[in-house]
């Protein structure tokens, strides 16, 4: 069946509109339909299997998606950019049985096809082909994402085609994509929100408008292109929607729509976006790679203290459950859908995050690992990872609160807070990694303001100050592990 198939459904939206605005070009639906039926021609045989996409930013990179999955296979998307350790150990996982490029092969795709002996396929140089999509069950697979493991590999976490497809109409139903609108592609390729917010404006007869390379990471030129592009769309996260804000220089931001993903909101941006862009929509958008997503929020204009991650979506139930899986006001976020990740690449649903929660009925069911609070007005508050909570002399504390203080001084430009621990496990000291906006940083006065902040708990805390930016991750978060290897300035 493949009516609930992304594909299909962005074969329904017809052949009205752009489908695709790229390097000032519009690329129509029917070109997009063409583009990718050479490329479902090419994959013939491989239903089924993983198919990886390293195609360079423009119509051929959308194409190649919509060929993998109309072949019936499963898309593995990767960026263009330089490969490291982590990319390889993607694919020396997941070995996909076709590689897509564009034009020659680069230094990955040439190690992988030597790794292996899969020969790339250059999507540029497909003859015209027409055959009919390979028939899809709803429960068969559309991509693989990764995150983090514990182990230090990446972990893979597959999704369906009921999943991507029920999650690409919710979205454009939440935020307002149809035809007319146009929609930022920013998020970067291997974070899965970027297939979903592809396929979303695909299927709603949005315009896709990607963001060409040497503009994404830029505050000041993206701004700019929004503002040529006419972007109404855009999905980001919370630290680069700060750099957009102190960018625009007092401007509005121009979007109709922000939704922020990936990161805890600090309220005092919000407080930022708002006064700044009067007229702008702000959300708030959580959940897990495994779910997909699990809450979202519009955020109101005068809402004061942390920001709600909200409500469930459509198709999913979020409890917060104590150490002894009671329903609690405050505890674990565990979340029930049809639409959880069929289980790891690699253990399936056999670990502990997949583990039924006893007298709830069936699941599946997934631990996100995250602690909530549920508000008297049945709003749910992050209230950050169970990781990220510490004891130090025998008091808890959040990582994340110790970083709001900072990010609340001055002279902080950006901040993150790592617990350093002995040989046992124990919790010893704290290091706080700190951009400064001064030439000598106050570092006594960023001292007074955590003790202020805890009062008679007398945090170790050192610092270490880091030049221009933080290190952050392919989706924009901050590298805690590169964090952990810098050295900056000595730490005092």
């Amino acid at each position: 069946m493949t009516a609930d198939a992304v594909h299909h459904l962005v074969r329904q939206r017809g052949s009205e509109g752009a489908a695709l605005l790229w390097d000032c070009e519009e690329i129509t639906p029917d070109d997009l339909h063409d583009r990718s039926a050479r490329i479902a021609a090419a994959l013939a045989g491989l239903a089924g299997r993983p198919v990886a996409v390293r195609v360079p930013p423009g119509p051929d990179r959308y194409a190649a998606l919509l060929g993998v999955l109309r072949a019936g296979a499963h898309v593995v998307w990767f960026d263009t950019g330089a490969a490291g350790e982590r990319t390889r150990m993607i694919l020396d996982d997941v070995r996909p049985a076709a590689v897509l490029t564009a034009g020659p092969p680069d230094d990955l795709v040439t190690w992988y096809a030597g790794h292996t002996g899969t020969a790339p396929l250059d999507v540029t140089e497909l003859p015209a082909a027409a055959v009919p999509d390979q028939e899809v069950r709803p429960d068969d697979w559309a991509y693989i994402a990764h995150t983090s493991g514990s182990t230090g590999r990446p972990k893979g976490v597959p999704q369906t085609h009921a999943a991507l497809a029920q999650f690409g109409r919710w979205f454009a139903d939440a935020f307002g994509l149809a035809p007319g609108s146009r929609v930022a592609q920013w998020v970067h390729p291997e974070h899965d929100p970027a297939i979903c917010e592809t396929f979303a404006a695909l299927l709603s007869g949005a315009t896709l408008c990607p963001v060409p390379p040497k503009t994404r990471a830029h505050p000041a030129r993206l701004l700019d292109w929004l503002a040529e592009t006419r972007i109404d769309v855009l999905q980001t996260v919370p630290s680069f929607a700060r750099e957009l804000a102190r960018a625009s220089d007092g401007r509005p931001l121009p979007v109709r729509r922000l939704v922020l993903m990936g990161e805890a909101i600090p309220p005092d941006l919000v407080g930022t976006l708002h006064a700044g862009s009067p007229d702008i929509e702000l959300y708030n958008l959580y959940g897990p790679t495994e779910t997909v997503a699990a809450t979202w929020h519009r955020i109101p204009r005068g809402e004061a203290g942390p920001v709600p991650v909200g409500r469930a979506i459509p198709g999913r139930e979020v409890l917060l459950l104590d150490d002894a899986d009671r329903e609690a006001d405050e505890g674990e976020m565990v979340v029930r859908s049809p639409y959880v990740t069929p289980g790891y690449l690699r253990g399936g649903r056999e670990g502990p995050a997949f583990r039924p929660v006893p007298g709830r009925g069936p699941g599946p069911w997934y631990r996100t690992g995250d602690r909530g609070r549920r508000r008297p007005d049945g709003l749910l508050e992050f209230r950050g990872r169970h990781d990220a909570q510490v004891k130090i002399q025998g008091h808890r504390i959040e990582l994340a609160e110790v970083e709001a203080v900072l990010d609340g001084h001055s002279s902080v430009a950006e901040c993150a807070v790592l617990a350093a621990r002995n040989d046992d496990g124990l919790v010893t000291s704290l290091m706080a990694y700190v951009v400064s906006r001064d030439e000598e940083p106050p570092q006594r006065q960023w001292r007074a303001s955590v003790r202020q902040r805890f009062g008679d708990v007398r945090l170790p805390i050192r610092f270490r100050i880091v030049p221009d930016a933080l290190p952050r991750t392919a989706t924009g978060k901050v590298d805690g592990r590169r964090l952990g290897e810098s050295q900056g300035e000595p730490a005092l």
